[in-house]
């Protein structure tokens, strides 16, 4: 399967992005579009998967949180979460930045080996680290992960 992975400006693409994210996350409130690098991988004129990340401060490093991925049903199973996730990591990169974090629901077992299949680790955030959101902080169900670039 080719998917072609291109930049998605928020002007031009936002509405879709929203159309795709709640297809991904039905329960889950809208992401916040503007502010954040997305990317969509077409099957040709079809949109297959989205993508975003933005910087955040981590203590006292700057580190690329992976924000917002989600792979349409009908295109899952083919590798595309972990494309995105090497996507994310090399435009982390040529910002400079030298970690990567994200986080995942405690019951989200494919994208949780994808995340340690690439490298990445379960950590513990503190209060003012924490990417789940504060009124998230300490409840049950949230696993953060983070990755040496």
């Amino acid at each position: 399967m080719h998917v072609d992975f291109r930049p998605a400006a928020p002007a031009a693409y936002g509405q879709q992005i929203l159309r795709m994210d709640r297809i991904c996350f039905p329960l889950d409130e809208p992401p916040s579009i503007e502010g954040v690098e997305w990317t969509i991988g077409w099957d040709g004129k079809t949109p297959a998967a989205y993508c975003a990340w933005k910087t955040v401060q981590q203590e006292d490093l700057q580190a690329g949180f992976h924000y917002r991925g989600g792979v349409l049903p009908e295109y899952r199973g083919h590798g595309l979460q972990r494309r995105m996730l090497r996507l994310r990591e090399a435009e982390m990169r040529e910002r400079g930045l030298t970690a990567a974090v994200t986080y995942t629901d405690a019951d989200g077992a494919a994208s949780m080996r994808n995340l340690i299949a690439e490298g990445y680790r379960p950590y513990a955030p503190t209060p003012t680290t924490t990417l789940s959101g504060l009124g998230r902080f300490g409840r049950v169900g949230f696993v953060h992960w983070r990755k040496t670039l």
